[in-house]
């Protein structure tokens, strides 16, 4: 689930840039937004100190460009504020506003390295400035280096001890290191310092809400919502926590509040869609769905593009192939066409080891419909019938399911054909697969366009048809992977959830061994105390292997099979067991997931 961490300040001596909406996803950061504020009063107090020590004629020499470059700055022309503040330092290669504003816009452009740089070289000429130290803390949390943004806001904190903006930005730091006590001891620090600080009250809420104190975080962002009743991001965060506290009303109010201030707010779409299949309203929670999708994946804005996959090359060529074949008719713009099939000899040259392929703005702009549009949607609709097979033995899987220790089990058949055979066509079809990842495989997610009403069907008869097994756990999440069968499979992991469903629908005849492509499941638990990314990330792997290897934990191997689910308990680690597919686009291993419940 999404939270969100609301408003760091970049500060200078003679002005500052406001940086809103510092989004947490996962254990990453990134800042929207930004633009400066000139505070006159405070830059006609740096004049008149300037004034009274005796500036030097180099320094006074400079002044106009340094107004007219941060002109430029706060206008949002970094360019040409960059060009400026480079121009000064040519003639004054020391001048610590020079440098600092410099680095502020390197820092816009994501190059943090420089930036810090820059705004270090600033702190040379003025150490007791406390305003460097917290630009240099912000630009070092947005860069990942975790440890040097906590020292420069311990700095900055030294230098201005009630430099509230600065220790809350500390326990954003300290949040992302996973010291969620140290996070709350510094968010209540700087509330303390200024009471009215309602995105410092949101913040506390998300580090609560991290360390399960629900009812603290429900009353956390309960204050931030009395200081500042229009913030977006304090209603969606509340709306989380009431939905997890099971107030599912509740929360759907809030989440509608969040839409009504920003009707493009796209994870609150996703999640009021959640709440309202909670309380079996298919059709208004397939609406929002939709709606997120349209938002994230179909919106047809620029797209930020350096590089692309060869996987995504060759899935995307292979898909409008199919289509075509199909007799799909789908308005698909000429310039995507050539730049797939331009960029096909490149991909084929690398496709052994899936290295990104660089491409030119120019192209970008091409590509950008891999990412910022979805041209079709499969017609899958809710079958009347029914979508899981009728002939299941529910009483005896449930009864097996209780029965094993940990909870693993698998099912044969789970989907009717028409059931089975529509979702295929829909995964198929639709151009939805958005989702990159760097093993090889793309993903599609519930609210970036992979649903439909037999979807949510799906979902729903499961939780209907076996509350031995999903008790009154709701779905939290869905998504779909379609694996290149000359691609690496996915790697060890465990899912936040309570229940986790897991579903082949590519035919048997694709896979040219039948004793593997399935999925393993090691039988011990991610331990209670581990953070989400420490068994959700790839990089922990050795760490992972080292506690199931210490624990004695032991692997189950479940062959890959059409229509076989396997349900287990998700906190248990599991991935891709090595997969033999035929490498055609009809072909692709395609499993489903469904998440349940909130891990215990």
């Amino acid at each position: 689930m999404v939270l969100y961490l609301c408003k760091a300040t970049f500060f200078w001596k003679m002005g500052y840039v406001f940086v809103r909406n510092v989004r947490y996803i996962l254990d990453k950061s990134s800042f929207r937004g930004i633009r400066l504020i000139m505070n006159r009063a405070e830059r006609r107090k740096q004049e008149r100190l300037s004034a009274k020590a005796g500036v030097s004629p180099k320094i006074q020499s400079v002044k106009p460009k340094l107004d007219e470059a941060l002109a430029h700055h706060r206008d949002g022309s970094f360019s040409q504020a960059e060009e400026l503040y480079r121009q000064i330092l040519e003639i004054h290669p020391t001048h610590a506003d020079a440098l600092h504003l410099l680095g502020l816009v390197v820092c816009q452009r994501a190059d943090y390295q420089q930036a810090r740089s820059l705004i270090e070289k600033a702190i040379q000429q003025n150490k007791a400035n406390p305003q460097y130290h917290y630009n240099l803390g912000l630009t070092c949390e947005r860069g990942g280096m975790l440890e040097e943004a906590e020292n420069a806001y311990l700095q900055a904190l030294h230098l201005k001890p009630h430099y509230v903006e600065a220790r809350s930005n500390l326990g954003n730091v300290y949040r992302a290191q996973g010291n969620l006590k140290g996070a709350v001891v510094a968010y209540r620090q700087a509330i303390d310092q200024n009471p009215d600080y309602a995105s410092c009250h949101n913040n506390l809420g998300v580090a609560l809400k991290e360390m399960r104190d629900l009812d603290g975080a429900i009353q956390a962002y309960q204050d931030a919502l009395r200081l500042q009743p229009q913030n977006a991001e304090a209603h969606f965060n509340l709306g989380v926590v009431l939905a997890e506290s099971e107030q599912c009303e509740e929360a759907a109010v809030q989440f509608q509040e969040a839409i009504s201030i920003n009707p493009e707010y796209a994870k609150a779409h996703h999640n009021l869609g959640l709440v309202m299949l909670g309380r079996k309203d298919r059709n208004g929670a397939f609406a929002h769905f939709r709606k997120s999708a349209d938002l994230i994946r179909n919106h047809g804005h620029p797209v930020n593009l350096t590089k692309i996959f060869p996987s995504r090359i060759k899935h995307d060529i292979e898909q409008l192939d199919y289509l075509y074949e199909c007799g799909i008719s789908v308005d698909i713009p000429k310039s995507y066409v050539e730049i797939l099939n331009q960029l096909k000899p490149q991909m084929l040259a690398v496709d052994a080891q899936n290295q990104p392929l660089r491409v030119t703005s120019a192209q970008a702009q091409s590509l950008a419909p891999s990412y910022n549009r979805i041209f079709y949607y499969a017609v899958s609709p809710a079958l009347s019938q029914g979508a899981i097979n009728p002939n299941l033995d529910r009483e005896d899987i449930e009864r097996r399911y209780q029965a094993s220790h940990p909870e693993i089990l698998y099912i044969d058949d789970l989907l009717r054909e028409e059931s089975l055979q529509s979702l295929r066509r829909f995964c198929l079809e639709s151009t939805i697969w958005k989702k990159d990842y760097v093993e090889g495989y793309l993903g599609a997610m519930l609210g970036e366009g992979f649903v439909s009403p037999l979807l949510l069907q799906i979902a729903e008869e499961l939780r209907e048809q076996f509350p031995g097994i999903f008790c009154d756990h709701r779905l939290l999440q869905a998504w779909a992977f379609k694996q290149d069968s000359q691609r690496k499979p996915l790697n060890i992991h465990a899912d936040a959830a309570a229940v986790n469903v897991n579903f082949w629908i590519t035919p048997n005849e694709a896979n040219f061994d039948l004793t593997c492509g399935g999925l393993t499941v090691w039988d011990k638990e991610a331990p209670k105390d581990w953070d989400f990314k420490d068994y959700n990330d790839s990089q922990y792997k050795p760490k992972i292997m080292e506690f199931l290897r210490s624990s004695g934990a032991s692997p189950i191997t479940v062959p890959y099979r059409e229509n076989r689910a396997l349900i287990f308990n998700s906190d248990l680690f599991h991935e891709s067991d090595h997969c033999v597919f035929r490498d055609d686009y009809q072909s692709r291993r395609i499993n489903v997931t469904f998440l349940y419940g909130h891990r215990s």
